[in-house]
This record gives structure tokens, C-alpha cells and sequence, in this order.
């Protein structure tokens, strides 16, 4: 009886109905063969039913069966998922933010070109500023420095907003994922 009833407590967690600890709790006593208490003798007695309904052996084969097919179905979803980022190429939408962050840092570097030629000009040769700050060489030639800032000003108020887009996502993401019982 405790085998039946083993198989029948595994059956419920398969299905993800029910108490899952306490049903984990009334399955580790079954298999160790200690004594229920009258308070989930008295929970299995009704949730059994209510879940499993009869117990012969064809409709428990049934239910396997249609709980080995959930099983594969959600498989075939996930593998269907996985292959979905795979042909996005996650990869590559990392390394646009990445080609992205690395312009802002580029562009912030020319923009504060004075004060770190206050602090690095006394140990530098004279002349090298052109290859450091090639950017403000640019600007220089077509006099447009206040361009270089505009850009710095528009890549690092892109930030927080990029942020927010994927905080976003992330979370909309986690409660697709979370499990419907």
C-alpha cells in the first residue's frame, strides 16, 4: 500500500498540484516507511482524488503517459527558445552595446581633453596631444568643438535609458518564465 501510495504522492508533484514540501515531506516518510500523521493521511485522502481520481492501473498508465508528453512538449519549447537566441545571435546584440559603450567613453575622453591635459600635460612631450585627442584635431580643423560635446551629452543620457529598455525586458522575461500552476 505505501508503494501505491508512494507512486501516487510522485504522481501529484509530477503534475505540480498540491502542497509540493509537504508533499515531498509525506513522500521521504513513505519511503522510509515511518507512519503518517492523521493530518496528512487525512490531506492525501482528499487531494488523491482530487488529482488522480481512480486508481487502476490503465488510467495511472494514462496519466503518466500525458505527463511524459507535458514533459516533452515543454522540452520541444524551451529547445524551440534556445534556438530562437541562438539564430538572434545574442552575441552580437551584446557587442553592439559594447561598440556603443566604448564610442561614449572614446567621445568623453575628447570631451574632458582639458582637464586631462592638466593633469598628464607636464609628464607628456610637447605635440603628442594630436595623437591622444585625434577627435578634437578633427572638430578643430571644421570648427566644431560644441559637436563633440552634443555627442557626449546624447550618448550618456542614452544610457539610463538603454538601461531602463533591458531592466524592462528582464523583468517582463522572468514572469513569462515563472511556471503557471
Amino acid at each position: 500500500m505505501s508503494d501505491n501510495l508512494a507512486s501516487s504522492v510522485q504522481q501529484i508533484i509530477i503534475l505540480g498540484k498540491g502542497d509540493r514540501g509537504r508533499l515531498e515531506y509525506i513522500l521521504e516518510l513513505l519511503t522510509k516507511d515511518k507512519t503518517l500523521p492523521i493530518s496528512d493521511q487525512k490531506y492525501l485522502e482528499s487531494i488523491i482524488p482530487l488529482y488522480l481520481g481512480s486508481q487502476d492501473a490503465e488510467s495511472l498508465q494514462k496519466r503518466m503517459e500525458n505527463t511524459i508528453d507535458a514533459l516533452h512538449g515543454e522540452i520541444r519549447i524551451l529547445n524551440e527558445r534556445l534556438s530562437k537566441l541562438e539564430r538572434k545571435g545574442f552575441e552580437k546584440y551584446v557587442g553592439k552595446k559594447s561598440v556603443f559603450f566604448f564610442a561614449t567613453v572614446f567621445v568623453g575622453w575628447h570631451v574632458f581633453q582639458r582637464y586631462v591635459m592638466y593633469f598628464l600635460g607636464p609628464y607628456l612631450p610637447s605635440g603628442v596631444e594630436q595623437y591622444i585627442f585625434p577627435l578634437n584635431m578633427l572638430a578643430n580643423n571644421f570648427n566644431e568643438n560644441p559637436v563633440i560635446w552634443l555627442a557626449f551629452i546624447f550618448m550618456a543620457t542614452a544610457w539610463p535609458f538603454i538601461g531602463a529598455v533591458h531592466l524592462a525586458k528582464f523583468i517582463k522575461s522572468r514572469k513569462s518564465a515563472s511556471p503557471i500552476k
